[in-house]
């Protein structure tokens, strides 16, 4: 029995669009060879309205890609459709990120790197499009405008937004998202696994003897980020111990007042977990200006990458991850994409290395 294709069935606003790309898929897939199943079995299917799947196949009629056969009742597709040329002639796949380059991190260039050089093997190149003003609202129009940047064949979201990936999900395009899924949407992504992180930090945290902890978390960040700091405090609180949650703003500043929170609490947390590395290096040198033994009085724990977390001294605690690994696979999803497949599975979950260094304390000796 051959398998059966798992294209997601469209369940949002938007229908029509979302139904044309659901059959435009399985077209492609080559299921039906020559005709589309009857409006009733497509309704079924869909689990849309018959006015719905009409306006549907007219759009797809209108495309092309279908022929009405008879009084309309049964659809051809049409043998000599074919895609348009920018589809098959873009030679750029586009990252679409809030930052520049610059600030990008060096687990990001990494994966900007494995991108790069998977996309190489098929001759096509990858363009940095840092745009903030897409990430701090949604702009429809500013999206679109970026559809007709020429030779583009595919893109990868860095740091994407709810409506941005919905806005996406509804484009008939290539698009991988560097992250996590903000819902269920017809889109495929590769991301660190923060959330195993997470936990894991956690639980060593208890084994290593805390029973106050926190997490220090940037205001403005993923959402990989948003749901590791849910998994930090769900595993640490069943276990009996103190575990809470910290903002900051994400400048340098606002950690320092961090953790001038952190140190002034009572009874006052002996263990802090941070996610971005930069800040852990803030945190530390904080802590060690104030005359905190680190470790001892206080240990840090980063679940992120960076070489400078090797040049602190003490050397900082924390999570490594294969960035250019990561980035080559971002670059074999989009390239299926790109070639009319589409991959097996939605997400695609890395698993970070936990590296020893010297702020945290050591295991009891029993």
């Amino acid at each position: 029995m051959s398998k059966q294709p798992t294209s997601q069935i469209p369940q949002r606003n938007l229908l029509t669009d979302q139904a044309a790309r659901w059959i435009r898929q399985r077209i492609a897939q080559g299921e039906w060879s020559e005709e589309l199943p009857t409006e009733a079995s497509l309704c079924r299917s869909l689990q849309v309205s018959r006015v719905t799947l009409r306006r549907t196949l007219q759009l797809l009629t209108d495309e092309g890609r279908i022929i009405a056969v008879g009084r309309g009742v049964r659809r051809r597709i049409n043998p000599d459709y074919s895609v348009p040329r920018s589809a098959k002639t873009g030679r750029i796949v586009r990252a679409l990120a809030p930052f520049s380059h610059r600030k990008m991190g060096a687990v990001n260039h990494a994966i900007l790197e494995g991108l790069s050089h998977r996309l190489d093997s098929r001759n096509l190149r990858i363009e940095f499009e840092s745009r903030p003003q897409l990430f701090q609202s949604h702009r429809p129009k500013e999206l679109e405008h970026l559809m007709t940047l020429p030779d583009t064949a595919g893109w990868v979201l860095f740091f994407s937004t709810e409506p941005m990936q919905r806005w996406f999900a509804e484009q008939d395009i290539p698009c991988i998202v560097a992250g996590r899924l903000h819902d269920d949407f017809d889109l495929f992504s590769a991301f660190p696994d923060n959330e195993a992180v997470a936990k894991h930090a956690a639980g060593l945290l208890v084994a290593r003897g805390h029973r106050q902890i926190v997490m220090l978390i940037a205001q403005q960040t993923s959402l990989g980020d948003r749901l590791a700091s849910a998994a930090f405090i769900d595993q640490a609180r069943p276990l009996g111990v103190g575990a809470q949650l910290l903002e900051y703003a994400g400048d340098p500043a606002s950690i320092c007042r961090a953790m001038n929170s952190v140190l002034a609490a009572r009874p006052a947390p002996t263990a802090c977990f941070l996610t971005c590395p930069e800040d852990g290096v803030t945190a530390l040198c904080h802590s060690l200006k104030a005359g905190i033994a680190v470790p001892g009085q206080l240990d840090i724990l980063v679940g992120w990458d960076d070489p400078i977390l090797d040049y602190t001294i003490p050397p900082l605690t924390h999570y490594k991850f294969d960035g250019t690994k990561l980035g080559s696979r971002i670059g074999t999803l989009v390239l299926k994409l790109i070639e009319g497949q589409r991959p097996r599975r939605k997400e695609t979950r890395f698993l970070g290395e936990f590296v020893p260094g010297g702020t945290l304390r050591q295991p009891a000796r029993r």
